[in-house]
Formats: C-alpha cells, structure tokens, sequence
C-alpha cells in the first residue's frame, strides 16, 4: 500500500516539476480560396528525427488548435483533412522559444489539380474514418519478429491482458478480422499471437453491428467489439511468413510458423505450433461441455446471439496456461474467397493437442464444523481436438439474403488423477485420511448450423429476418474410482471405506431453435420490432457403474445406486414487441417478451421410474438508452432479464463419489433462475490527445439462485446438494482513466475493479448469508525516453474480505500486491535486449505458501542474414527459479488456498526466419511526402 501511495505521489510531483517547463504550438487551419477556417482537420505531431508519434488532437468548429506540454526539440507537424491535400510543418521548441504561433495554415482542396508538385498521400498514426478509429500501424514501433498482440499494446486506447484479451476504449476486443474476414474463425488469439506485426497496414477499432442490425441500420444492442487488421499492399500480392525452432534445458522446446497467401479477395494461410515452455497461441475450447451450449437461447428475449460460444472453458477449469507444465501440438488452414460474383466462403480447419500436467497443493480451513483438510493431487490431462467452421453469405439479390454457417468439433481425452488427503479437527485430532485415483476416458463431438434468411423490402425500414439454429451433440466415455479412505473415532478406532468402481457413461444434446423478427418504420426514426420464437432442447446422460468383484478380478456387480438414465426435456415459446427510436444525440429501446417454458425430467434407475414436470409463465421486460455527449463520449444503460434452467448433471439424482470426501448429488426438483441485470457503460475519449475515461457497472439479482446446501458429518465427509435460494446479487465493475505525460515520452493508466456479492447458503442445516467486497487498484506507467529504449513500470493490489452472518465465523481476508517493470533496448548493429520483472506479495495466506514471488525473464537476440530475414535469440526464463501459481478461494463454509507447480528456470536458444525480404520493418515504413517537380 505504501509503494502505491510513493508511485502516485512521485508521479504527482514530476508532472508539476516539468509541467513548467514545457513548449506549446497553436495555429489555425484556413482556406485562402474560401477564405474561411476549416474545422475538424486532424494534427498530427512528430519527432522529425524518425517520424515517430509524440501526440495529436483535432481541430475545433473554428479551425483553432493548440498542443501542451512539449518538450524540447525538433518537431514535425503533419495536418490532414478528408476533403484536402496533407500539409507538414517543420519547428523546433527550446529554452528560447517556448510558444509557437504559426497563425494561418494553409490547406488546399482536393478538388483543384495542383500544377507544380504532386504529393503522395502520408497517413497519419491516428485517423477518424466516421465510427472507426484507424491506426497507422508503422507509425508504433516494435521489436523485430513481433507479432500483433505486440503491435496492439503500442496503440492508444488498447490494453492486452496478460491472459492474451485484448480490449479497446474498455470493452473486450471479441472479433479479430483481417481485411474484414475472418481469420480461424471466432477465435481472436490466432491472429493476435501468430500473425506478424510487420504485415500490418492499418488496425481499425470499431463496433460491428449484428447481421439483423447491418440490415435495418439501427444497433440492435449486440455489436461487438472489433478489430479489423489492414494488410499493406505488398503483403495482398503474394505469399510471407516466418518459421522459427528453438531448444533449451529442461528438455525445453518450441517452434512454430506460419505462411500466408494473399491475393485480393482470396486469404489462405497456414499454420502450426509445438512447445513444451507453456506458449499460447490459442484459445481453448471443451466441446465435451456442450450441456450448457443453448443456454444463451434459453431466455427467449428480444435480443440473442445465435452463435454458440463456448470461451475457454478447458483453460478455466484446468487452470489457465500459466501454471503446471504444458505440452502443446496445433495447427490448421484458413481460406476465404469470394465464389462466383455473390457468394461470400469463409473456412477454417483448426487441430489441437494439449496435455496439461499439474501437481496442486490444497489446505482448506472449515468453518462449521471447524477442521483443516490438507490434499495432495497429481493430474495429467490429454485433450485432443478438431474443428471445422465455415460459412457462406449467398446474396440473391439486392432484396434477398441468405446466410448459412456451421460448426464441426470433435474431442477426445484421457484424464488422470491421483491425490493424498487428510482432515483434522479444530484440537488437531485426524478424522480421515487416505488416497484416491481416478481416470475418464471420453469422447465427444458437437454439431452446430446457422441458417439466417434476411429480406429487405422497398420502404427503408421494413424488413423480415428468420433464424434457424440447430445442435446436435454427443459422448460418451469410461473411468474408474479407486480410494481408500481411513476415518478416526475419539477413541483412536479406525474404520476404512475402500471404492473400486468402473463406469461407462453416454450423453447427447439435440437442439433447435427458431426465431422470426419482423421491423415496421413508425413515426421518423423509430422503428417497431416483432419477434416470435419457439426453441427445443432435450438433453439425455446415461451412466452405468459397477463394483469390483473379488470372486473373479472383474467389474461385473452393477451398483443400483450409482447407475442411472435420465433425459430432460427444456422447451419454451416467446413473443415479443420493441420500440427502437434513433437520433444523433440518443438511442433508446424498450420492450417485453412474455416466454411460456416447460422443464420435464424422466429418472429410471433400477426398477423404479419417477417423472417430474415443470411449468413457467414469466413476462422478461428490456430497455436500453444511450446518450451521445459527443463523438466520442457517450453513456448506455442497458436493463435486461433473462430465464436460466439448471443443468443435466445439477438435476440427475445420482451421487458423483469421485473424491470420497466430497459427495456431489443431483435434485430434480430444482426451479429455473430468474435474473434481472442492470448495466452501465460509460466511455469518455479523446482519441487526439490520447485520454480515455471508462466506467463499467454490472447490477444482478437472482430469484430461485442454485446454491448448495453441505452437509458436513463427524467423519469429514460433505455432500453437498443444490437448491434454491433468493435475495442474490452481485456488484461488478471497472473504472480507468488513461492520460499522456509527455516529458516522459509515455503515458499513465490508473484502473480499478469492483467486485460485491451478496447471498445465502446453507450449512448443516444452518442458513448463512454471506457478503464478499473486492477491490484491485492498479496504475501503470509506459514509457519511450529514448528512441531505442522503451520502459514500463506498474503496480497493483488486490483485497477481498468475505463476512458471515453466522457469528462463529471469521472473516476471510487477504491482500495481493504485484509490481511489475519491462524494458525493451536496441543496442546497435542489429542486437536487441529487452527484460521483465513481476514481483508479487500474497498476505494472509495459509503456512507454507509462499508470500513473496519474484519472476525475472530476459532476451537477447540478433538479426542476421540479408535483409536482416534471421534472427537468433537467446531467452532466459525465471531466472531467479521462484515461479509459482497461487489462488485463494473463499466459499461458505471454508477458506481454501491452492500452490500449482509451475514451468520454471530454463534457458532457450531460437532461430527464426521471415520468408520475404521485406518481413522486419521495424516501424521504417511510414511514409512520407515526397514532392516531384513538374
């Protein structure tokens, strides 16, 4: 906390300190021919000495325009227009000339033919083409070999998470095209993490309106974020790309290519991956969840997305990439054309191979009753994967569409486990101890198609749109269960329970959903909206398990209790009205959705067969308002409520004993959630001065909530069962301010996230309200004193406090603090060095867990070859051999702390080689006015 304060004050100080002395430039735009000023023309400042961005704004209503907070030196100031030839102008800032008055600029228009010089088009870093904003990519430089996430954290208003999420003016980037296509489908990591900068023209930032939305004009509230990446000319004539290999200590290994043809129109790239360092290059995907695929269709409202996402979930659940030690095996082929003269292809095929291997370390404090749980497992995960997207947008004629896009996966893993686990009561006394394997076989494949047919009629305004979604899905699999656990009395008697069970298990997931939207013009600029939906899904799991039989060594005594076939049934109808009005200045939307539902579960196990059935009538409201202050500042609030029906696996009431400790069991009795969410998003940018303001609000509250009930017995043991509860919500939010300082030749981005839930559990019979408030303040300074130098120095927190209504409970507190420090240097004749350091403090944290965590990586490389094709690169990793994974997890009955073995110190030495000459630019290209004389 004293570190944070010392930043803020420190950075505080230094602007006041150099604030004073500091250049200004002012000036007007004016054309002499009209003799008026000309507004809105975009300025553009430079370093003359490499044309490398220092800061730009735009011109206001009278053409006026001034800059602050210049340093010393030589500048070059290069003024753009849409309807007017560029214009640069040269001046230099010292002690003696402080304010710089150029008066009158003047520009020509592009409609008279200039006889004595010819100029050639300079594009400036940053330009304003109507709601998109567009980066000069080689005006932002990189190191040699970088690809575009490295591009992407050099542009203003663009944060990469560590994660590899790229967000613009504070929303997450969820599309990443290229040349308006898409690249591998709607994964944006491999185009981020695999293509390279240097192939990069121009990035594009802008909100991509819903197929529906495109076609009326109006947003219809499910636009994404998108970034569109512009390739340079030279790179849409032909073939480039790079191939790298490297090898290390440890066995350490990773390479990688790509090789990309385009031709106009026609995109085809390959690619491939190998690594065991841990390296991503993609999004993972678990096509064996599919049970949750529909939900997002489940509410019947007025605006759904009906393409099925299915975001990381494998990474999530085995822990991300950044813990345990991976193996990594990927490839696959995009191609998009165009077909004909009216269709648009786009395909992709997409293979990989992750193996995953962690060793985690779990000490659980109980709270009721009081006792430690200590475990010890090993898992080594196989996941092997295939996907094939492709879609094809056939226009009939200019009043008919249709659009047809499908989605193939198949999967396969092998998973294993094996842990060590001992329970203590609150004396110290042992409960249980014992140990545990098990290991799953599965197979799984997923079948999704989109049909949408759009017809436009000749009054602007009406239209007509049908959406057919169709899934089909299926598994199934094997696995054993072996454990011995060993339970203590007070009088030290000991009594075991030893499990040896085979299972085969089979499930399948059919879908279909079909939703008719019909748009009427009323009144001027407002629209009427009418949809109508109807959506089928019926899910079926099928499980069958069988004890050990020591008569003849076989799996053949079915076990009644644990086998089970159930198959549900979830079926709605929905109709819907909505008013959209849109202006300049603000959009609004408001309507309601009336949704009858059906939830109708069949259970046979054993002999005896039991229905349950249920039915809801639910009326889902919706709003949404926005309100433009300015081009660029504008606030939305958006009310939305929606319907959530519980899974297959929360309503089979068959008991999952896969940890002997921890007994999961199903209810069919369970009631569909009920959300209402109130968001509230508020952007203030100026793009021209590189300031940003953003907030981010998040209201939920939740009727008939899925919560567990545990039952906690002397012996250690919890089973726990979901049930119903209401009077849950939860607060979520994001606030950032992003700002330049230009003595620094940097920039400063001040963060925090807000996180607040309120709700009920149940322990033993106990009921337990539980409050949990979060906070994480972050700021971080990035900054370019030299030209070949480049530093970044950041610094964060994290606090959480968990509170119990039950008095008996303690509260669950504890505080992470991380700061961080990157440089990158180029030290001449073609060498590069660049360096980073996170040093990360866990407080609070259980005995035995490390507090203090510093991680040290460093490069150094060389390009080598003509053209400077090669590059030779020597990396250090952990160099301090600390690297660790830690987490805290605060539940309603327990504190839980979890140490992942992570990749440590290796050393790898890498070659990599650009396939065309021109492959490092470097940031060299960027333009210039060149003048011929006539």
């Amino acid at each position: 906390m004293k570190q944070i304060s010392l930043l803020f004050s420190l950075t505080a100080f230094c602007l006041q300190l150099f604030s004073q002395n500091t250049g200004t430039i002012r000036g007007v735009v004016f054309d002499t021919l009209k003799n008026e000023a000309i507004p809105g023309a975009t300025i553009t400042l430079m370093n003359k000495k490499d044309s490398s961005l220092v800061t730009f704004t735009m011109g206001d209503s009278k053409g006026s325009f001034q800059l602050n907070g210049l340093n010393n030196g030589d500048y070059r100031m290069l003024i753009s227009h849409v309807n007017y030839h560029n214009t640069s102008k040269i001046f230099s800032i010292d002690n003696e000339h402080k304010i710089i008055d150029l008066s009158n600029i003047i520009m020509v228009d592009k409609n008279k033919v200039l006889s004595e010089v010819l100029v050639t088009a300079e594009s400036a870093p940053v330009m304003l083409l109507d709601d998109t904003i567009q980066y000069n990519a080689g005006s932002f430089k990189t190191l040699p070999n970088a690809n575009v996430e490295d591009l992407l954290k050099k542009l203003p208003g663009v944060k990469v998470e560590k994660d590899g999420t790229v967000k613009a003016q504070g929303e997450k980037v969820q599309k990443v095209l290229v040349d308006g296509k898409e690249f591998f489908g709607n994964d944006p990591k491999i185009a981020t993490k695999n293509l390279p900068a240097d192939a990069i023209d121009k990035v594009q930032v802008y909100d991509k309106l819903s197929d529906q939305a495109q076609m009326t004009g109006f947003d219809d509230g499910n636009s994404e974020k998108t970034i569109n990446l512009k390739l340079k000319k030279d790179k849409k004539k032909g073939g480039f790309g790079k191939v790298s290999a490297g090898s290390g200590t440890g066995q350490r290994y990773q390479g990688r290519f790509n090789i990309n043809s385009f031709k106009g129109a026609r995109q085809f790239s390959v690619l491939g991956m190998a690594n065991n360092t841990n390296t991503e290059g993609f999004s993972f995907m678990d096509v064996l969840s599919f049970t949750g695929a529909l939900n997002q269709l489940k509410n019947g409202g007025g605006n759904i997305d009906l393409t099925i996402s299915r975001d990381d979930p494998l990474a999530a659940l085995l822990g991300g990439t950044n813990s345990g030690i991976n193996t990594t095996w990927a490839g696959g082929i995009n191609f998009n054309d165009i077909v004909g003269s009216k269709t648009d292809f786009q395909g992709n095929y997409f293979y990989s191979r992750y193996n995953p291997n962690r060793k985690t370390t779990t000490k659980r404090q109980y709270f009721a009753p009081a006792n430690l749980y200590n475990q010890t497992a090993y898992t080594d995960n196989l996941n092997n994967s295939h996907r094939l997207n492709f879609n094809a947008d056939y226009q009939i004629d200019s009043f008919h569409s249709i659009k047809i896009s499908s989605n193939i996966n198949y999967q396969q893993t092998h998973n294993t486990e094996s842990s060590l686990y001992r329970t203590l009561s609150g004396n110290g006394d042992s409960l249980n101890d014992g140990n545990s394997a098990n290991a799953a076989n599965a197979e799984g494949n997923t079948i999704s198609t989109n049909i949408l047919f759009r017809k436009k009629f000749h009054k602007k305004g009406r239209t007509f749109s049908v959406n057919i979604l169709s899934n089909l899905d299926h598994s199934n699999g094997n696995g054993y269960t072996n454990s011995l656990t060993n339970f203590y009395t007070p009088g030290n008697t000991i009594s075991s329970d030893t499990i040896n069970q085979a299972n085969k298990n089979a499930a399948s997931l059919y879908g279909v959903n079909l939703r008719w939207v019909y748009t009427e013009p009323v009144f001027k600029r407002s629209l009427l909206e009418f949809t109508l939906a109807t959506s089928y899904t019926k899910n079926s799991n099928n499980k069958i398990t069988f004890d050990y039989n020591l008569n003849n060594g076989k799996f053949d005594r079915l076990n009644d209790l644990l086998t089970n076939n159930y198959e549900n049934v979830y079926k709605y109808t929905t109709s819907g009205i909505r008013l959209r009005r849109q202006s300049k200045l603000f959009s609004f939307a408001a309507g309601a959705n009336l949704q009858s539902a059906l939830i109708a579960g069949k259970v046979i196990s054993g002999v005896k067969d039991s229905f349950i059935t249920r039915n809801f009538l639910n009326v889902l409201p919706n709003a949404r308002f926005q309100y433009n202050f300015s081009r660029f500042k504008n606030i939305m609030v958006n009310y939305s409520t929606a319907t959530n029906q519980p899974t297959i696996s929360q309503l089979q009431p068959i008991p999952d004993n896969t940890n002997p400790l921890y007994i999961k069991l199903g209810n069919p009795n369970l009631k569909q959630e009920y959300t209402h969410t109130v968001r509230l998003n508020a952007s203030l940018v100026d793009p021209f001065k590189n300031r940003n303001f953003f907030v981010f609000l998040s209201f939920a509250e939740t009727k008939n909530k899925i919560v567990n009930y545990d039952k906690i017995d002397n012996r250690g043991i919890d089973s726990v069962l979901p049930v119903n509860v209401n009077g849950v919500y939860n607060l979520n939010g994001n606030l950032s301010y992003g700002f330049p300082v230009h003595f620094l030749k940097g920039s400063i981005d001040i963060s925090s996230g807000i996180f607040r839930y309120h709700g009920n559990q149940f322990v033993n019979e106990i009921t337990n309200t539980i409050n949990t408030t979060t906070v994480g303040p972050e700021i971080k300074l990035d900054m370019n004193p030299t030209e070949k130098i480049n530093i970044s120095l950041g610094a964060s927190l994290t606090y959480s406090n968990t509170s119990y209504s039950v008095k008996t409970l303690p509260r669950a507190k504890y505080l992470t603090q991380e700061y961080s420090t990157e440089a990158g240097i180029q030290a001449g004749k073609g060498f590069f060095f660049s360096t980073d350091l996170t040093y990360r403090v866990n407080n609070q944290y259980s005995t035995g867990f490390s507090s203090k965590i510093p991680l040290w990586n460093t490069v150094l490389s060389k390009q080598v070859l003509r053209f400077n094709r090669g590059e030779l690169k020597f990396s250090a990793n952990d160099i301090l051999n600390r690297n660790t994974s830690l987490s805290r997890n605060a539940s309603q009955n327990f504190i839980e702390d979890s140490r992942v073995n992570s990749l440590r110190r290796y050393f790898l030495l890498s070659f990599s080689y650009n396939l065309t000459k021109t492959g490092i630019d470097n940031g060299s290209n960027r333009g210039g006015i060149k003048m011929i004389s006539r």
